[in-house]
């Protein structure tokens, strides 16, 4: 609300949009970087298909698989992803937080580079609209 207030506009509106996408993929990225120090091997349960309706115009649909998975010590127990893991009885490589307080990933889906890239963007963005108006 500052930047708008200060940029004012149309350039105003577009920078306090891009700084608040900026925030969020922040967010991913910390999500994406936090420490999952626990790694084991699970075998895959059942993997059932659903259809959701995606975000934003149209009918959009996505699938979603959800994964039941049996790991040693019983944790994880399940993944939702948007693709296929693999079949029922394959084994893939989990990595989890000890402490339970980020989600479980499957081991080298974590990378935070493309979501810190793009708020790198999102930010120059908002820095340039602001240099213009000023």
């Amino acid at each position: 609300m500052v930047y708008l207030r200060l940029v004012g506009g149309a350039t105003g509106c577009f920078g306090a949009l891009a700084l608040a996408a900026a925030l969020l993929l922040c967010v991913a990225a910390a999500d994406r970087s936090a420490s999952r120090d626990e790694a084991v091997t699970c075998v895959i349960g059942k993997v059932t298909e659903e259809q959701q309706k995606g975000f934003g115009d149209g009918d959009v649909e996505i699938t979603v698989y959800h994964h039941a998975l049996r790991c040693p010590g019983g944790y994880p127990d399940a993944l939702t992803k948007r693709e296929r893991l693999g079949a029922k009885g394959g084994k893939i490589r989990v990595t989890f937080d000890s402490a339970r307080r980020v989600a479980p990933e499957v081991n080298g889906d974590s990378s935070p580079w493309p979501f810190a890239l793009l708020a790198v963007l999102f930010l120059a963005a908002a820095t340039a609209g602001a240099r213009r108006a000023a």
